[in-house]
């Protein structure tokens, strides 16, 4: 993927807090989704239903399984939503929870979606091993679903979000990640499951690839924007409320798309200092300590790097809505042009 495009559509006016109004034509479908998921998620063994319930509590926004459902929609599904979508909404949001779940482990988290993350209250082992559980209840959604295209595309999947986690974690040791690879990463880890998401609309209704294509891509390309944005987010640009402590993937030596920027515009001397500094950061950070990073920070305000990942997640939802142009025109695609607006922009 290029990181920034010639090509400029128009998107809708719309703001970083109007979720709730991009949501409005799905509330009853996502009313549906989410007693399901408490359902699904509970199993009779008292401490998988007591972290499912604090999982419940936690109120993500669901976000992955609401653009299944409005996919849905906008390829024309009407009246109550059949039981195939909303076990479709299920595998993507099971899959998403066991990935952040296991992404807690590995990056030491101690907070997720503003409450402290599930490998705080209980232990490592016991998130790891509930990651496992969500994982397994995606995989027996998928297998319900009676489709080897439904396979095929989460096989896909889960192999590039491994990719993208990998590459991202040897290229955090060596901090030589440039925009190439990084929008290959992010790609792979993020916007591969949004992608994957979109097409799970179509899919569940059965119908063909003019209807999945045009969503196949235009989540591949919200996903990079989404991406950016929490790029940004991390560096408290307009963030509210996150779910995430600010700075968090910077003090990890984390290479997101304003430092990346940032790097290839300082001398030679200046980004072995940054390096330097981030290799510190992430180094103390496994020890419980930290630093003050505000000088890096400095230098990405300096050299224009947030503004540039504005720019660039910006272009990347208006490709967005541009890719959804031979789905059917109605009300849903055009709430899935908003979505993509709102996560170049979002807040939190």
């Amino acid at each position: 993927m290029s990181d920034v495009a010639t090509h400029r559509a128009v998107l809708p006016e719309t703001g970083p807090d109007r979720l709730s109004e991009i949501l409005a034509p799905v509330q009853g479908d996502l009313r549906a989704f989410r007693r399901q998921f408490k359902k699904v998620i509970r199993s009779g063994i008292w401490i998988v239903d007591e972290i499912a319930a604090y999982l419940v509590r936690s109120k993500g926004k669901g976000l992955r399984p609401t653009l299944t459902i409005l996919s849905a929609r906008a390829c024309g599904a009407s009246g109550p939503l059949p039981e195939r979508t909303l076990i479709a909404a299920l595998v993507v949001e099971m899959l998403h929870t066991a990935t952040l779940v296991h992404d807690d482990v590995v990056d030491k988290a101690d907070e997720r979606r503003g409450r402290p993350s599930l490998n705080l209250v209980f232990n490592n082992k016991v998130a790891v091993l509930f990651g496992d559980f969500m994982l397994a209840r995606s995989l027996q959604g998928m297998l319900a679903q009676r489709s080897l295209d439904v396979l095929d595309l989460f096989s896909d999947c889960s192999i590039r979000l491994a990719e993208g986690e990998l590459v991202e974690a040897i290229r955090q040791r060596k901090l030589d990640l440039d925009k190439t690879d990084y929008f290959r990463m992010v790609g792979d880890k993020t916007a591969s499951l949004i992608s994957a998401a979109c097409q799970m609309g179509p899919l569940s209704l059965g119908l063909g690839d003019e209807f999945r294509a045009p969503l196949a891509h235009y989540g591949e390309l919200v996903g990079v924007a989404f991406q950016i944005r929490d790029d940004l987010l991390d560096l408290g640009d307009g963030a509210q409320r996150i779910g995430k402590p600010i700075g968090l993937d910077l003090g990890q030596a984390k290479l997101t798309l304003p430092l990346i920027h940032t790097l290839e515009q300082v001398s030679e001397s200046e980004k072995r200092h940054v390096q330097k500094l981030l290799r510190r950061s992430k180094k103390l950070g496994k020890r419980g300590k930290s630093i003050d990073l505000r000088e890096v920070v400095e230098l990405i305000n300096k050299h224009r790097g947030i503004e540039y990942a504005r720019e660039v997640a910006l272009d990347y939802a208006n490709r967005a809505c541009d890719a959804l142009s031979d789905l059917p025109d109605n009300e849903y695609r055009h709430q899935l042009c908003r979505f993509a607006r709102f996560a170049a922009e979002r807040n939190r």
